[in-house]
């Protein structure tokens, strides 16, 4: 051994430096298993629809830092979930979680902006966080942007832009973006009228769509229906066959099945701007 190295010393303190190395990464993955132990039960409640032993299990999991925690909290105050409801306290909760990369969180913060809940109306905030969340593919955020050029005070209107991002949430058999597209061909909105166009669109929507959405969808196709001929209806339901062969398996996807066409408050809120 060279001068001035000294092995019974040196050998004690890297064990020393070890075992702490070790028991630092055990205190850490034990604390990461009960955080998501705790969050596995707090979602249990929620999903038992005990809310507020829920509330009460994910704010100190929310005030650590859990994006998926200060998500569903978002969630429970903007919807009024075992709690009054609370749009401050949602904005603030949602904004934590979206500045995570939260997906639904991204989304429903573009709607609280849209809509001025919690916080004045800001149609470029709104723009802002629907596409993050269409940058993490989820496929209602397409159409929220599609929507907001529709007609928002801080937008300005463009239906062809409204078409195209409706296009690109129908390839993800985002069945509000098949019947607003639907609904563009009815009125000649952004591309040149086509009521066979129109027809194909909403057989679309109406096989996509659950709920509410799915009649609207049912009642559209039978009103455009009646005004053409028997092979003008042929032909649009071989174009609906036809695009279903091509982009029918975009909803296999995990990240796409989790957000199919699910019913949410912003789009329930722009119905109302839909073919009368």
């Amino acid at each position: 051994m060279g001068p001035g190295f000294s092995l019974p010393r040196f050998l004690p303190r890297a064990a020393r430096c070890l075992g702490a190395f070790v028991l630092g990464c055990a205190i850490t993955q034990f604390s990461q298993a009960a955080t998501a132990d705790e969050l596995t039960d707090a979602l249990i409640r929620y999903a038992m629809h005990d809310y507020p032993r829920a509330i009460e299990m994910l704010t100190p999991l929310a005030d650590r830092g859990d994006a998926v925690a200060q998500t569903k909290l978002g969630l429970i105050y903007t919807r009024g979930e075992g709690i009054a409801r609370d749009d401050v306290a949602a904005l603030g909760w949602l904004t934590r979680a979206a500045e995570q990369n939260q997906s639904e969180a991204q989304y429903e913060l573009g709607v609280m902006y849209r809509d001025g809940l919690g916080t004045p109306k800001n149609g470029s905030l709104a723009m802002h966080w629907f596409e993050r969340a269409t940058e993490r593919g989820v496929p209602h955020a397409f159409n929220a942007i599609g929507e907001m050029y529709l007609g928002h005070q801080d937008i300005a209107q463009d239906y062809a832009a409204a078409l195209s991002w409706f296009l690109r949430g129908a390839q993800l058999d985002n069945a509000e973006s098949l019947y607003n597209i639907g609904v563009r061909y009815a009125l000649g909105q952004g591309v040149e009228r086509d009521d066979t166009e129109a027809y194909k669109w909403f057989d679309l929507a109406a096989d996509a769509g659950i709920g509410e959405l799915r009649s609207e969808a049912v009642r559209a196709r039978q009103a455009i229906g009646e005004g053409l001929m028997p092979l003008q209806v042929s032909r649009a339901k071989i174009g609906a066959r036809d695009w279903l062969s091509v982009h029918g398996s975009a909803s296999t996807s995990p990240e796409t099945s989790l957000h199919k066409t699910r019913p949410t408050r912003g789009t329930q809120l722009m119905r109302h701007k839909r073919i009368e």
